[in-house]
């Protein structure tokens, strides 16, 4: 099954002037040109011996080979900040200034397999609500804080207006690749906010859970307007 994450960074990078045919392993998005490469660093962000850069866009067989996205069975698991179960959200949701407190332990508490993308044009998306649970379909239109990692995507006047927020920091730029329902795409609503990454932060903003589709690549999962940070109450 194909990941349609490194799809979903192709379709960003222009707004970052890096190219977008490089491969899956390629964070030019989110770390500049062929600076990082998460197969010669460990989960810890140590560099390895003889690090190596990142292919240029035109590979021979071994560049291919090791820059192939890693298998289910090879993949880091992913470490997340704990969070409620998905249970509590069965029960009233509680509040914080108007805003339901929620985490992604409950948004990604559940296997969500992505299609092969990108569609073939004329193709009817298939139904990928199926696979979300009805408690977590329930939060769609919902406002919600959760804590998460800011993946910045679109910067104005120094502020992110527009990033991925992460439900661990080990995506992306220590090459786990997430599962759809492990990110939000974020819009804010006004300036934006500063853009700060690998620093877990409350965000507050209207949830929507409805697969978003652009060309045939399934982009997002969860959206949201943000409204902007929450100091969350224990």
């Amino acid at each position: 099954m194909q990941s349609c994450w490194p799809a979903f960074l192709a379709l960003l990078a222009p707004a970052f002037g890096a190219p977008a045919s490089r491969g899956p392993l390629d964070h030019a998005v989110c770390c500049g040109p062929g600076a990082f490469n998460p197969a010669n660093h460990d989960p810890f962000g140590v560099p390895a011996k003889n690090p190596r850069r990142l292919p240029s866009p035109t590979r021979n067989a071994d560049d291919t080979a090791a820059n192939t996205p890693p298998t289910a069975a090879s993949a880091r698991p992913v470490l997340r900040i704990p969070g409620p179960p998905l249970a509590d959200l069965e029960r009233p949701l509680v509040r914080q200034s108007g805003y339901a407190k929620i985490g992604f332990s409950q948004l990604a508490a559940f296997p969500f397999q992505a299609p092969e993308t990108p569609l073939a044009p004329g193709t009817t998306p298939p139904d990928l609500l199926a696979q979300v649970p009805a408690v977590v379909r329930k939060l769609d239109g919902e406002k919600v804080v959760l804590t998460g990692f800011m993946l910045p995507t679109k910067l104005k006047d120094g502020f992110a207006t527009e990033f991925l927020f992460l439900s661990s920091s080990q995506l992306c730029c220590f090459g786990t690749q997430p599962a759809l329902n492990d990110w939000i795409a974020v819009k804010m609503r006004g300036e934006g906010l500063p853009p700060v990454q690998d620093v877990p932060m409350s965000l507050a903003g209207r949830l929507r859970i409805q697969p978003q589709w652009i060309d045939g690549v399934l982009t997002a999962l969860y959206t949201m307007e943000g409204h902007g940070l929450l100091k969350t109450k224990d």
